[in-house]
C-alpha cells in the first residue's frame, strides 16, 4: 500500500498484435500486406503493429495509424485500442485525449482487456473522459476478471487504498496475488508488504512475505522500493539484523527517503538489542 494509485497505473504500452496471431515475422509482409488490403482486419492490425515496432519493415508511424484506422473502422478491438494508443501517444497523429479515450472505450466495449484498463485509468484520472469513480472501478473490475495482470493489480490498488471501493485489505491481497502469480512486481511487492504487516491474522504472514520479496528483488535488484518491502518483511519475521543489512542497500540507491533512513535506525535499534 507504499504507491497511490495515479502512480502505478501506466496508460501506454500495451498495444500489440491479436492473441494468437502470427506475427510479421512468420509470414510474408507480402502476403500480410495482400490480406489488409483485401479487409483482413486481424492482418490489418498485424501490419499496423509491424509499423509501429518496426518489425519486419522500416518503422513508419503514420502507416501504422492508417491500418489501425481501418481495422478500428471495422470495429476490431484489436485496432481501436491500438488506434486509441496512438492518438494516447501522439505517434503518426497529433495527441488528442478525446480521441484517445474515444477509441480507447470503444474497445474496452468490445471485450479488450487492456482497453478495459486504459479506460479504467483514463476515469481515475479524468483524462479524456470526465472524472469517475464508479466507472473507473467497474472498468477496471473487467479487466482484472478478463486476467490481465495489470488490471489485477489495479482493482487490488483500489481495495487497498479504497479508492472508488471500500477499503479490503482481503480483497486487495486476492487481486495483488493474482498478478503476481503472473510476475507482475509492483503487485509481488505490493502483496509482500500486506503479508508482513497487515493486523489481520488471515492475511499476515511474514514468511510468505520474506519469499515473495525476495523474488522481487532478485527480479528487479535496483528498485529501492522492493528492497525497502524486503526489509520490512524481514523485520516482521523477526530479523531485524537482515532488515538492516536490506534497508541499507535501499539507502544506498535512495538516499535523500527519510522513511528509510527512520526505518534503517529501527532496525539497527531492534539489532542492537538481540
Amino acid at each position: 500500500m507504499k504507491e497511490v494509485l495515479a502512480a502505478i497505473l501506466a496508460l501506454s504500452g500495451f498495444w500489440q498484435a491479436p492473441a494468437g496471431a502470427p506475427t510479421s515475422q512468420q509470414q510474408s509482409l507480402a502476403a500480410l500486406q495482400a490480406r489488409a488490403e483485401a479487409g483482413d482486419a486481424d492482418a490489418q492490425v498485424q501490419l499496423g503493429t509491424a509499423y509501429a515496432t518496426g518489425d519486419g519493415v522500416t518503422k513508419d508511424d503514420a502507416l501504422a495509424v492508417k491500418w489501425f484506422r481501418k481495422a478500428a473502422e471495422k470495429e476490431s478491438a484489436a485496432g481501436e485500442y491500438s488506434l486509441g494508443e496512438m492518438y494516447l501517444t501522439g505517434r503518426g497523429v497529433t495527441g488528442d485525449m478525446a480521441e484517445a479515450a474515444k477509441w480507447i472505450k470503444q474497445a474496452a466495449q468490445h471485450g479488450d482487456a487492456r482497453g478495459q484498463f486504459n479506460l479504467a485509468v483514463m476515469y481515475a484520472q479524468g483524462q479524456g473522459v470526465p472524472k469517475n469513480a464508479d466507472e473507473a472501478t467497474a472498468w477496471m473490475r473487467k479487466s482484472a476478471e478478463a486476467g490481465l495482470a495489470a488490471g489485477e493489480f489495479g482493482l487490488g490498488s483500489m481495495f487497498a487504498h479504497g479508492t472508488g471501493v471500500p477499503q479490503n485489505i482481503a480483497e486487495a491481497a486476492k487481486w495483488y496475488r493474482k498478478a503476481a502469480d503472473q510476475g507482475d512486481q509492483p503487485a509481488m511487492n505490493n502483496l509482500a508488504f500486506l503479508l508482513a504487516t497487515s493486523s489481520d491474522p488471515k492475511i499476515r504472514d511474514p514468511k510468505e512475505a520474506v519469499t515473495i520479496a525476495q523474488k522481487v528483488v532478485e527480479m528487479g535488484a535496483d528498485e529501492p522500493a522492493y528492497l525497502d518491502t524486503l526489509a520490512t518483511a524481514y523485520f516482521e519475521a523477526g530479523r531485524p539484523d537482515l532488515a538492516a543489512e536490506t534497508e541499507r542497500r535501499a539507502l544506498k540507491l535512495k538516499p535523500d527517503s527519510v522513511s528509510y533512513k527512520e526505518a534503517f535506525s529501527k532496525y539497527e535499534s531492534a539489532t542492537s538489542k538481540h
